[in-house]
């Protein structure tokens, strides 16, 4: 009775072996990498687009095959309100590359649409590279020698995952820009691997961005400057503009006191909480232990080599041909009264959230601080007056209680750096310009600060 018994498990377990091995056999496929070129499949990533806490867009990556090339269409759409306008920004670009190796790519196209500015370009890439380039409807075209850039390094990071590297591991790759069509250089180090639930690697890239990417290679969340960041959805996110917040007001910083007239306040001192050593501070604003200081007419020395070793750049014909209506003076101080008054005037505020050139803002006659910044900076050239941009934040009053984004203009004169502002039409700055910057990793809202003290004249 035991032997039956033995005999029947015996061949109960044989069976059991028999179609283990075949169910492994019938489903065993080889190892495929998904980011191999010659094995490449077409995918589509759709993600949303969040700033500041709130939903501001979505973005989209999609590979196919178009007539006999690989195809790879980049898209990304921003929306909101800035100072109660409603803004929208849309950045898309198709690249085509070979089937074959080395994979190179053939042609493209890109768009650009921003406020007041559509910018298009298309290219053919055979032995010579040939470009023609639209911008508000001005369209150019050109030749240049071929570019070298092949399917293989658009994909370098998701291959790079592939081959499972280690927490320090860095990868050197190119990239295109899709409207200069110039390669240049970046590096993804892996910052964290996958451990426990956290199946994920973090990639830092050399601009500072954020990549999080599973096993396979797919982009679950990139993270950039200034509180960007993309996170991986299903399918194309929906949004609505009208229930967000303002943009330009969402990246302020809120205090917590009114100011009052800032031409009335002699010094500010604000205190800066927790570690910052990361803040950017320009010399015209000084640091005493956890205490930044600002001061109205605030100047500083300039070092012998910024007035030995100043360049000026070749002048537009537009910049030259504005001049005649400026009552140019003979000293540098008064020039630069009359310079900053006549682009006080010249322009009317509008808020740009658009790079123009500057034959654009002249032509436009419209703009915010950028285009205030870079008119007088335009025609300070033309006079041989050094001057440079400073970027920073500005009181905006105590309807607000907050300071907004700005940019102004500081000149050299008499061997000292002076400030001045002509989107205010100021010939010195205030104590509610503070000249502190932000790194790209970090966002206003890392920074903790409050207003310590208020001197009024």
């Amino acid at each position: 009775m035991k032997s039956t018994a033995n005999t029947i498990l015996s061949a109960l377990l044989k069976n059991l072996f028999l179609a283990a091995c075949l169910i492994l056999l019938t489903s065993y496929q080889p190892y495929k990498r998904l980011w191999q070129v010659s094995d490449l499949e077409p995918f589509n990533e759709w993600f949303q687009i969040n700033w500041q806490g709130q939903v501001v867009g979505w973005a989209q990556n999609r590979l196919t095959k178009h007539n006999g090339l690989f195809k790879v269409h980049q898209q990304e759409h921003f929306e909101g309100r800035v100072r109660g306008q409603r803004v929208k920004f849309v950045y898309e670009q198709t690249f085509y590359f070979e089937t074959q190796p080395p994979y190179r790519i053939q042609k493209g196209e890109s768009k650009l649409l921003e406020p007041n500015m559509v910018m298009e370009t298309n290219f053919l890439n055979g032995d010579r590279l040939t470009v023609t380039q639209s911008r508000n409807q001005n369209t150019s075209k050109y030749e240049r020698d071929s570019i070298n850039f092949t399917l293989p390094q658009y994909l370098s990071w998701r291959r790079f995952i592939e081959k499972r590297p280690e927490q320090g591991d860095s990868l050197q790759s190119k990239s295109l820009d899709p409207h200069e069509l110039i390669l240049s250089s970046n590096s993804f180090t892996v910052s964290k691997v996958p451990q426990g639930r956290h199946q994920r690697f973090e990639l830092l890239d050399s601009s500072g961005n954020r990549l999080q990417v599973n096993r396979q290679g797919r982009l679950l969340a990139e993270r950039r400057g200034r509180g960007i960041e993309l996170v991986a959805s299903r399918n194309k996110p929906s949004f609505n503009p009208e229930m967000q917040t303002d943009l330009y007001t969402n990246v302020g910083l809120p205090i917590n006191k009114p100011l009052g007239e800032i031409e009335n306040i002699k010094s500010l001192h604000i205190a800066l909480k927790g570690d910052n050593s990361w803040l950017g501070v320009h010399p015209s604003a000084s640091i005493q232990g956890n205490t930044l200081i600002t001061k109205q007419g605030a100047k500083y020395l300039a070092n012998d080599r910024d007035s030995s070793t100043w360049s000026f750049d070749r002048t537009s014909e537009q910049v030259k041909a504005l001049l005649p209506a400026i009552a140019i003076e003979q000293d540098p101080k008064e020039t630069v009264q009359q310079l900053v008054q006549f682009v006080h005037n010249y322009l009317y505020y509008q808020p740009t959230p658009t790079n123009f050139t500057i034959e654009e803002i002249i032509n436009n006659g419209y703009g915010d601080c950028t285009e205030y910044t870079q008119l007088l900076l335009a025609l300070l050239n033309e006079q041989r007056i050094p001057a440079r941009e400073v970027s920073g934040y500005i009181y905006l009053g105590d309807e607000e209680q907050r300071f907004g984004g700005h940019a102004w203009v500081e000149v050299l004169l008499d061997g000292e750096w002076v400030g001045v502002d002509p989107t205010w039409n100021l010939t010195q700055t205030t104590a509610g310009h503070l000249p502190i910057t932000i790194p790209q990793e970090k966002s206003v809202s890392d920074l903790d600060f409050s207003v310590e003290q208020i001197h009024y004249k």
